[in-house]
This record gives C-alpha cells, sequence and structure tokens, in this order.
C-alpha cells in the first residue's frame, strides 16, 4: 500500500516518542481482562512495565528494558494508516516467524500502540513525545533560478466554472449551467432577481497571475458608481487600481518552487490544533486551466 505524504507525516508525529506497556490481555482468559503491564510479571520478577520502545523521526528506535539496563536499537517503518512494523536487531530472539510476524507489527487500536507476542496483546501508551522536525512552509522555500524562469501561470483567467447549487446538488457548474438553473427557479417563482444576481456573482470576476508574482482578483464596478467615488475609494485604499471596467483591491502571492507552482490563499487552517499552510500547489492543465478548490478557471 502507497502512502501519501499527508499519512506518513501524520503517522510521524504520532509514533515518534517513548512508549511503554500500558496493560496485556491474556487470548486464554475467560474475560479478556486488561491486566495491569506492571502486574504482569514473568518468573523473574520482572514486569512489562520496565520496557521503554523509543521511536525517532529517522525511523530509527531504541527499546529499553528498564530493569537490566539492556539497550537495543532497531528501525521502524510506517505500513498503512494505523500500521507500523518495527526490526529490533535480536531482542525478540529465536521465536518462530509467525509469532516475530505478529510481535513486530504494531496496530493503533484505541489510541495505543498494540503488538502481540505468542497469545498475549500488548497494549502501550505514549509517555513521552518526541522530536519532530516541523516541515520548512513553501513561503520559507527559495526558488531556484530554474523556477524564477518558470512563467507559464502568467496571465488573465475568467471563470470557467464555480461551487454552486444546481438541482439540489453542490458541485463546480459553468456559468450556462448556473443560468438554466436559475431560469427554472424564477420560473417557478422561487428566486428574485437580486438573489439571480448572487447566484451568478463569482462568474464575473477575472484573474491576473502576474509576472511579478502577484495575484489580483478583478471585479466589475458597481452600476452607475460616480467617477468621484472610484477616486475617493482609490485615495482611501479602500481599492488599488480600475481598469476597464473592473476593480481590485487586493494582491496576492503565487511562487514557483521546485518546479511546481504555489498559491497563496492567505487563508487560516488548523487541523487539529496544528496551523497548516496556506499556500496551495496549482497546476495549469492542458486545457489552460486552474482548480483553486472553490472554482476553476481558464486562461483568456
Amino acid at each position: 500500500m502507497e502512502l501519501d505524504k499527508d499519512t506518513l507525516r501524520d503517522g510521524l508525529k504520532y509514533i515518534v516518542g517513548t512508549w511503554q506497556p500500558d496493560f496485556i490481555v491474556n487470548a486464554f482468559s475467560n474475560n479478556l481482562e486488561h491486566i495491569p503491564a506492571e502486574e504482569f510479571k514473568s518468573d523473574d520478577g520482572r514486569d512489562f512495565s520496565s520496557i521503554n520502545f523509543i521511536f525517532f523521526e529517522d525511523n530509527t528506535m531504541k527499546m529499553k528494558e528498564l530493569s537490566t539496563g539492556k539497550e537495543v536499537d532497531g528501525t521502524w517503518e510506517q505500513t498503512s494508516s494505523c500500521r507500523y512494523r518495527y526490526t529490533l536487531n535480536g531482542f525478540l530472539g529465536d521465536i518462530p516467524n509467525e509469532i516475530l510476524e505478529s510481535a513486530q507489527t504494531l496496530e493503533i487500536i484505541n489510541c495505543e500502540l498494540v503488538f502481540s507476542l505468542g497469545f498475549l496483546a500488548i497494549s502501550m501508551k505514549k509517555t513521552e513525545e518526541g522530536v519532530v522536525t516541523p516541515e520548512p512552509d513553501i513561503a520559507d522555500l527559495q526558488p531556484s533560478a530554474e523556477d524564477l524562469k518558470m512563467n507559464d501561470i502568467v496571465g488573465r483567467y475568467k471563470v470557467l466554472k464555480a461551487l454552486s447549487v444546481v438541482d439540489d446538488k453542490f458541485d463546480l457548474f459553468t456559468r450556462e449551467e448556473v443560468e438554466a438553473a436559475i431560469d427554472k427557479k424564477k420560473a417557478a417563482g422561487e428566486i428574485d432577481d437580486a438573489e439571480a444576481q448572487e447566484m451568478l456573482s463569482l462568474f464575473g470576476g477575472i484573474f491576473e497571475f502576474t509576472a511579478d508574482h502577484k495575484v489580483l482578483t478583478w471585479m466589475p464596478l458597481p452600476p452607475n458608481v460616480p467617477e468621484e467615488e472610484i477616486q475617493k475609494a482609490l485615495k482611501a485604499g479602500e481599492i488599488s487600481a480600475v481598469k476597464d471596467g473592473l476593480f481590485t483591491s487586493e494582491a496576492k502571492e503565487w511562487k514557483a518552487v521546485g518546479g511546481a507552482y504555489y498559491y497563496n490563499t492567505e487563508e487560516h487552517r488548523e487541523v487539529f490544533g496544528e496551523v497548516k499552510s496556506p499556500w496551495d500547489k496549482i497546476e495549469l492543465d492542458a486545457n489552460n486551466c486552474i482548480d483553486l478548490k472553490m472554482m476553476i478557471i481558464q486562461k483568456m
């Protein structure tokens, strides 16, 4: 199974750190009770709680047995969204392959890491977070000389498709499809002219990717707006430029890094308390279109 970058990154952050056996389940027990790790003792008096598994971000690991001071190095890899495999250099000894396979497989179950050793299932809890180096954001990466030559994206774009509701379906639709839906709603008396205009508003914009790495959004000026009001808005900084009956009020950024184009949405994104990059990767397809998620724009 091939894992994508985000799944591997999430898996890395999950496992890196120190894990310690929390409880043991005996498959032959009547009620599969959770036996605390410190109560499950071997003949020589040792218990599972003395074992620590430490996973590092470079896919190496270390097993420590605190009661004896024994340490063994190893490696680990993520094999699925909720499964890992580790290998310790000789720690598990000479045991049958089928038992070894289960012992070296870790599964996330109820937010703990679980592995099997014969008829025992050992569930481990994380006792200490490890160090995971933050990935550099696109904003922090500097374009190479070749990246700076990339300018296929430069130009003006119309809105080809925008997120709209057509026949109770919320999806990307063309202006023609939205207009047909509007006609139906008008005929049924379900919307008025103002609502119809709002449904079409996304199609009125023009996007411009400039040679100096700016992204401008041009929108139609309100009808019959006096010239003095336009000049007043320009002077006050409410809008930044006017041309061809369109105005723009902000400039975002685009850049090429590592041979790919990126667009700064300037959105604040947060997932489970972790701030995510506002930069989206974008591509110019064979039809000179760019997918901006909320809409698809096409070079004019």
